[in-house]
């Protein structure tokens, strides 16, 4: 697999095994959506795995990138894929679960990618939940959540509401707005 554009256009992914990787068509699909979000960004790849979403985002031109990634063994293979692209300066890692990484954020977040294990529903709701409690968004903040398309999620969470929903194939790409 290999980042679909901007400054680490080409560089290849290591996707670890397992793991269902973002497709390159749903990436570029995606950074399409949001592209006027990703100039001078901090963004969080929430369930990071091979840490493409993220990667891509920078490469695109966010200034920074927090991922995290639970599984040790994915973690590694994220990490060699950040220095792979050179982001390390842009890059804060976090080996942990979710609702201990969004504890760890110190950064108000510009874009919030979230690619949870499809089967766990339940986190979508936990993590949008978990950004507005601990104050990490700011007015115009968004998320960007990627779900089996039959697992429909919510039109709003909070303050957060559903601005843009596409499908392709079997996958749901919703896009909520803070307001």
């Amino acid at each position: 697999m290999k980042i679909t554009s901007g400054e680490y256009k080409y560089r290849n992914i290591e996707v670890p095994r397992g793991i269902r990787p973002t497709t390159e068509k749903v990436r570029e699909a995606v950074f399409s959506m949001i592209r006027e979000w990703i100039p001078g960004a901090c963004v969080c790849d929430l369930f990071a795995g091979s840490g493409a979403m993220g990667l891509e985002a920078l490469s695109r031109g966010a200034d920074k990138c927090w991922f995290s990634e639970i599984n040790r063994q994915n973690y590694r293979i994220l990490l060699n894929n950040i220095e792979n692209c050179k982001a390390g300066e842009k890059s804060a890692v976090l080996n942990c679960d979710f609702k201990t990484a969004l504890g760890r954020i110190k950064d108000k977040l510009d874009i919030v990618i979230m690619d949870p294990p499809y089967e766990e529903t339940d986190f979508y709701s936990q993590a949008m939940g978990m950004l507005q409690e601990l104050d990490l968004l700011d007015e115009g903040s968004i998320v960007v959540a990627e779900h089996l398309y039959d697992n429909k999620l919510f039109d709003a969470y909070g303050r957060l509401t559903k601005i843009k929903e596409k499908k392709y194939g079997s996958i749901g790409v919703d896009v909520y707005i803070f307001e």
